[in-house]
């Protein structure tokens, strides 16, 4: 309990006051200056019930949900005292010359006159108080970066998808995890996908970008140069700092249509990559592809996007070394200090150096030693870089230089996709119908399973009679014979199953049988039926019609081996036809049927 209360109560109760506010910003709405010291009263009083008389049950679960609802019925109670007769100061409102305006009835116009707190805060509820930012003697019209109308976190925000808005929202307002469960109606299992999502590289680096960012010129005349060689390859080498200013810029670019998703390393990964950095060890050359854009070279990011990516989060404290690492302790030699922090010189007026060692185990970047930090900040990569690239060239390179690490089938089937296709792939997967509704488990995300499900899904709706389950053959087969217009209409079928889908019938659409779903609301969509009895079949289907005989067959005998009578996943052009005629029929039937009973 003295933890708990230290940590609300700790800088003036910084901790307690943004909570209040939160609440206060989504229970109630605007508080007026001179009301907010009641609501502060009131949650003191409310947190002092809960730690006098220790009414908390350790058995009942999360502890910050425990107070936030406490609070919330707390403050709720003070606004209905307060608005029980009560009355606000008023003054007449004046023109410019001094003069009480005059309404059309003749009437003096009105204002009601708000008092301004000193704890009331001026940019949102985990801004700074009037009173912190006259104290240390800033400006009172401050603006920071991070408010949600703009700025880095509106860029932020804007990248995410509807749910979590919601939950980046709710966390930035120190909303406690279980409440914002228990708002959206979030499994546990569902809310963790979507906070893993919300650290991904291609979202956080919104965050961090800066209007200022600098441009080394030296560094972008070096990697860019717009004159005409004979060469195919140069190599060179690339600093951290450097690559930092080139991902602000947007002078590197990592998110090339066939490039497979960051974050798919894991934390011990990561922690090593950091570990190696700080030794100095040498690690693999990354490598760059030049292509030339309406006449401006752009450099794509080929292989090692992970150590880059990586490499610049931690540099942003996006994350802390693991503690799982193979070499943790990193020697290093710094500058020995005197009482007062001065160097200690010799004789001769050089530094004394002594040798130090740092457990870097759990720590972020802003936790190193400053001799650390440079040593992270001046470590250079080798890079190869190929010049005047074609599209071809590049998913070349890309599939090349992935042969031989552990990129899965999904991936590099895209490679076969052309870039103007796979970027279609991935805004589709992006869908909110993929992110928010269906059952998709994160690691599907970044192990390229969710594009492989549109791929399919495409096939399926448009093309499945010439269908072979090879994510590499249809890939190639849409590169050659899709169009942008197929891409589209599949978009619109998403966009109408996000509306009519249902959370019975989304669990349907899995990485396994989306392909399915989606191809048979494709035939059904040109039926002129409204979208409901889709949706009324596939609950039909998830209870009883799996089961039910159409031509001596059902659904489930056709997922199971003839021999053992065990289920079995297969996607071979016969039984995928198969299933799809017997799913037509099904479908048909249950349409008749439910006309039937309106006609009755």
């Amino acid at each position: 309990m003295d933890g708990w209360l230290e940590f609300y109560y700790r800088d003036n109760a910084k901790q307690l006051r943004a909570l209040v506010r939160s609440i206060l910003s989504r229970k109630i709405g605007r508080v007026l200056g001179k009301d907010l010291d009641e609501y502060y009263s009131a949650a003191n009083h409310a947190f002092a019930e809960i730690a006098c008389r220790k009414t908390y049950d350790p058995n009942k679960g999360d502890r910050d949900g425990y107070l936030y609802g406490a609070l919330s019925r707390a403050l709720c109670e003070e606004w209905k005292r307060q608005n029980c007769g009560k009355r606000k100061q008023r003054a007449a409102i004046r023109d410019e010359a001094g003069e009480v305006a005059v309404g059309r009835d003749g009437k003096p116009k009105w204002a009601y006159l708000e008092d301004v707190s000193l704890d009331a805060p001026i940019d949102g509820a985990d801004g700074p108080s009037l009173g912190e930012t006259l104290w240390s003697g800033d400006r009172a019209d401050v603006c920071l970066e991070g408010s949600l109308e703009g700025g880095a976190a509106g860029k932020y925000l804007e990248r995410l998808s509807k749910t979590q808005r919601q939950i980046a929202i709710r966390k930035m307002e120190g909303v406690p995890a279980s409440v914002i469960k228990r708002e959206l109606g979030l499994s546990d299992k569902r809310y963790r996908r979507h906070c893993e999502e919300l650290k991904e590289f291609s979202s956080a680096c919104a965050l961090y970008e800066s209007g200022t960012a600098g441009k080394d010129k030296e560094d972008e005349e070096t990697m860019t140069g717009t004159g005409q060689t004979m060469e195919r390859c140069k190599t060179d080498k690339i600093s951290i700092s450097s690559i930092i200013k080139k991902i602000d810029g947007h002078t590197i670019r990592f998110d090339h249509p066939l490039q497979r998703e960051s974050g798919q390393w894991s934390a011990s990964m990561k922690g090593n990559l950091v570990s190696d950095i700080l030794q100095g060890n040498r690690l693999h050359p990354l490598v760059f592809a030049e292509q030339v854009i309406h006449g401006i070279p752009i450099i794509w990011d080929l292989d090692g996007k992970q150590r880059c990516t990586n490499a610049y989060l931690y540099s942003k404290n996006g994350y802390k070394v693991s503690r799982h690492i193979r070499r943790p302790m990193i020697r290093y030699q710094a500058a020995k200090k005197d009482g007062n922090g001065n160097a200690v010189l010799d004789g001769q007026g050089f530094p004394v150096v002594i040798n130090m060692e740092f457990d870097i185990r759990g720590k972020k970047f802003c936790d190193l030693p400053d001799e650390l930090k440079d040593r992270f900040l001046d470590y250079s990569f080798n890079y190869d870089q190929y010049l005047n690239c074609s599209e071809e060239d590049i998913g070349y390179h890309i599939e090349r230089y992935n042969d031989g690490k552990p990129m899965t089938a999904s991936q590099r089937g895209v490679t076969r996709l052309g870039a103007a296709y796979a970027k279609a792939v991935k805004e589709l997967s992006r869908r909110p119908f993929f992110l928010d509704i269906g059952n998709y488990k994160a690691s599907e995300f970044k192990n390229g399973a969710v594009g492989r499900v549109v791929v399919e899904s495409v096939m399926a709706a448009y093309y499945i009679e010439d269908w072979k389950k090879e994510q590499e053959y249809q890939c190639e087969y849409l590169r050659q014979n899709a169009s942008e217009a197929d891409f589209a209409r599949f978009g619109e079928l998403v966009g109408r199953l996000e509306r009519a889908v249902t959370k019975e019938t989304a669990r349907l659409f899995d990485a396994k049988d989306s392909f399915l779903w989606f191809g048979l609301f494709a035939r059904f969509a040109k039926t002129g039926h409204p979208d409901e009895a889709f949706i009324s079949f596939l609950a039909e289907f998830s209870r009883s019609l799996h089961g039910e005989n159409v031509g001596g067959r059902t659904y489930d005998s056709l997922c199971a081996d003839p021999k053992t009578g065990k289920a079995k996943a297969t996607k071979d052009r016969g039984i995928v036809l198969s299933k799809m005629e017997l799913l037509w029929e099904l479908l048909r039937g249950h349409c008749l049927r439910t006309a039937e009973k309106r006609m009755a």
